[in-house]
C-alpha cells in the first residue's frame, strides 16, 4: 500500500512538472512571435501598413478599383493616427504616470467615437454584402483578440 501510494505520488509530481514545462515553452514561443510581429510592423510606414490592409480587404471583400482607392485613403488616415497614438503611448509609458479615471473615460469615449466614424465611412464605401462581410470579420477579429488576451486565464 505504501509502495503504491508513493509510486502514485511520484508519477503525479512528474506529470505536473512536465505540464508546467510545456506551458512555459508555449508562452515563450508566443512572446517571441508577438515581438517578431511588432518589430515587423514598427518598421513599416503608415502608407505601407495602409496599403497592405487595403489589399487584404480587397481580396476578402472583392473591392472594385474605386472602392480600393477610397478604402486606401481611409486606411492611410487611420494608420497615421494609430502611429501617432503609439508614439504618444510609448512616451507616456516611460513616465510612470497613470491616467485618471476621467482621462481613461475620455480616451475610451474618443476611441469609440472614432470606431463609429470609421464604421459610417465604410458603410458609405461598401455595398451591403461587403459591409456585412466586413462587420463579420471585425467581430471575429475582436473575439480572437479577446480569447488570446483573456481566454486562458479563466
Amino acid at each position: 500500500m505504501k509502495k503504491t501510494l508513493s509510486l502514485l505520488l511520484i508519477v503525479l509530481i512528474t506529470a505536473t512538472s512536465f505540464a508546467q514545462e510545456k506551458n512555459k515553452s508555449d508562452r515563450k514561443d508566443r512572446t517571441e512571435k508577438r515581438e517578431k510581429f511588432k518589430s515587423f510592423y514598427s518598421d513599416l510606414t503608415p502608407d505601407q501598413i495602409a496599403e497592405l490592409k487595403t489589399k487584404r480587404m480587397a481580396l476578402a471583400l472583392d473591392l472594385t478599383d474605386a472602392q480600393q482607392k477610397e478604402v486606401l485613403s481611409l486606411n492611410k488616415d487611420l494608420a497615421t493616427k494609430h502611429k501617432a497614438k503609439i508614439e504618444a503611448w510609448k512616451a507616456k509609458k516611460n513616465t510612470a504616470e497613470k491616467p485618471t479615471k476621467d482621462e481613461r473615460y475620455a480616451m475610451l469615449n474618443a476611441q469609440l467615437d472614432e470606431q463609429l466614424a470609421v464604421q459610417g465611412k465604410m458603410k458609405k464605401i461598401l455595398d451591403n454584402d461587403q459591409y456585412e462581410s466586413w462587420k463579420k470579420s471585425k467581430k471575429q477579429m475582436h473575439h480572437k483578440f479577446r480569447k488570446k488576451m483573456y481566454g486562458k486565464r479563466r
